[in-house]
């Protein structure tokens, strides 16, 4: 047993160390996540300006078509992508790429507190399907795109003020980098259709 245990914790370090940007990209995601929810929760009964937002929100969602749904969250996500892209480009671009997931967090969890806390059951299952499926697909897209954001500008940090990168994996070229964030767009638009067609599907359970 005891071997079991220290295997196990020889392997999360090693799984950490090798994956250490999607750790920090989950962790500052859960943090968002926590601070946009207690924010909300604590909020209700002081101020209603955020829960009145959010109402609009919905409401506006469940009149809408696919296609203008389709365009609000595809709009939204490109906006996180186009942080993420020019955050790679930049000598000192990686806190406006970590900031990203942070804000990703915190409108999920507002959203999803607002839910459990105005519609009890339904909307917390509506949280579910609609929030958690479509962010979840979004998010590791994102994910992807924070790692090339961070590492590229790592590569641009180090090539001004080293004259070379110090490891390879800091050796992006701009076409890779490029290339690979036009990737991350197709996904997203293909994530953006599903959240519309979702958010069409059930907005009626509210």
């Amino acid at each position: 047993m005891k071997k079991f245990v220290k295997n196990s914790i020889i392997s999360t370090k090693f799984f950490i160390k090798d994956n250490t940007l999607t750790v920090i990209f989950i962790t500052l995601f859960t943090v968002g996540t926590l601070i946009g929810s207690f924010t909300l929760y604590y909020s209700i009964g002081k101020s209603d300006s955020v829960s009145l937002l959010l109402k609009q929100y919905f409401d506006e969602n469940s009149s809408l078509s696919i296609l203008a749904l389709f365009s609000r969250n595809v709009i939204a996500s490109f906006f996180y992508l186009a942080v993420m892209y020019i955050g790679g480009l930049c000598a000192i671009g990686l806190p406006f790429v970590a900031i990203i997931p942070v804000i990703k967090g915190i409108a999920i969890g507002t959203i999803i507190s607002y839910q459990y806390v105005y519609n009890g059951l339904k909307g917390f299952l509506y949280a579910m399907i609609i929030l958690l499926i479509p962010a979840a697909l979004l998010m590791a897209v994102l994910n992807l795109a924070y790692i090339e954001g961070m590492y590229m500008s790592l590569t641009v940090s180090n090539g001004i003020f080293n004259g070379k990168p110090r490891e390879s994996k800091y050796n992006l070229s701009f076409m890779t980098f490029t290339k690979r964030f036009l990737i991350f767009s197709v996904g997203i638009v293909i994530i953006c259709i599903i959240e519309a067609v979702l958010s069409s599907a059930f907005s009626s359970i509210l």
